[in-house]
């Protein structure tokens, strides 16, 4: 595993690029960014999860949750800082690499069905989520989310209790998380705590003075919801000395999904390759493409294709926070002389 990377009190690592070529990221490799000032560590018999909705506020244990019909996602989480480092100027915050990104099977029980159970008010528009974490330091509080109501009911938003047929790690938000697939982690708050209905979003610090970026059309300040397009080599890993036959791989990823990447060798077009969703509509797609490259020093970069064959930029769109990172992945090789 990568050093953490730490900034103030939070916790922070990658995921090494090399895994991301598994169907799964194993739970020891998978990235993690906490708020909290230390990792809750909560007993299964003793976590609770209150829930407040028309019907009052109810209170449920782990085995109150298990009882529930269950269901099973493959989904994709990706900070939504991913990327910052390729900014320039880089912006404050986690200096990530490309590899804040990893892909976990989750099981638990669809938030709808507990929003269900606590009755939903007719002027109910909003969930808003809270944890068991304490602030991680003076300047901000604890964390708090929250989901429209539209997106709280998607089959992708649920309660995970295990990840990869493994109880959740306290790491990743066990004993319970939320998950909503298809946004970026920042939504997914960790060790779930309580859960209200609400008319009105929530305006504190973590909707209203972080996670949000000027929109592209009006320039007003919006909230991060999906992470922008993405494409990101896994191998060969850069500074590699390859032969001159090298398999190109990685993963694509973000809203909307793209259908293609376009792979460019020291600046020149090399080729566009489809990029395969084979995890369902949560999970990042896979790519590949082999190229016969002349002995040297190389760049290789990847863009991602949207639909209609627009390329993302060629410089990512900067933004103070650092986030939704749209540019090109590149990495370097050295291409031996065959003996």
């Amino acid at each position: 595993m990568t050093e953490p990377l730490r900034r103030r009190s939070s916790l922070a690592w990658e995921t090494p690029l090399r895994e991301l070529l598994r169907d799964r990221t194993p739970n020891a490799s998978f990235f993690v960014r906490d708020h909290a000032r230390t990792v809750p560590r909560i007993a299964e018999a003793e976590y609770r999860l209150v829930v407040a909705g028309a019907n009052g506020e109810q209170v449920l244990t782990l085995a109150d949750l298990r009882a529930m019909p269950r269901v099973s996602r493959v989904v994709t989480l990706a900070c939504s800082g991913n990327g910052r480092s390729g900014f320039e100027p880089r912006p404050p915050g986690v200096p990530w690499g490309f590899g804040a990104i990893s892909t976990a099977e989750w099981e638990g029980v669809r938030l709808r069905d507990v929003l269900e159970r606590a009755g939903i008010g007719e002027r109910d528009a909003h969930v808003v989520c809270d944890g068991y974490d304490e602030a991680p330091d003076a300047e901000r509080p604890p964390f708090r989310r929250s989901l429209p109501l539209e997106r709280a009911l998607g089959e992708g938003t649920i309660l995970a209790d295990t990840m990869n047929a493994e109880p959740l790690p306290a790491e990743h938000g066990g004993p319970v998380r939320l998950l909503v697939g298809g946004w970026s982690a920042n939504h997914s708050v960790k060790w779930l705590r309580r859960i209200a209905l609400s008319e009105r979003p929530d305006e504190g610090h973590w909707m209203t003075a972080d996670y949000r970026v000027p929109d592209r059309v009006t320039g007003e300040m919006r909230t991060i919801e999906a992470a922008a397009p993405m494409a990101i080599i896994a191998a060969p890993e850069s500074g590699a000395v390859c032969g001159h036959e090298v398999d190109v791989q990685g993963v694509a990823y973000g809203q909307p999904a793209p259908a293609l990447v376009r792979v460019e060798v020291d600046g020149a077009h090399a080729g566009d390759v489809v990029v395969r969703y084979e995890d369902g509509p949560y999970a990042w797609g896979r790519w590949s493409l082999p190229l016969e490259l002349r002995p040297g020093p190389h760049r290789i970069a990847v863009r991602p294709v949207d639909r209609q064959g627009n390329a993302g930029p060629e410089q990512p769109t900067w933004n103070s926070g650092g986030y939704c990172y749209d540019g090109p992945h590149a990495i370097r090789v050295e291409v031996g002389t065959a003996r």
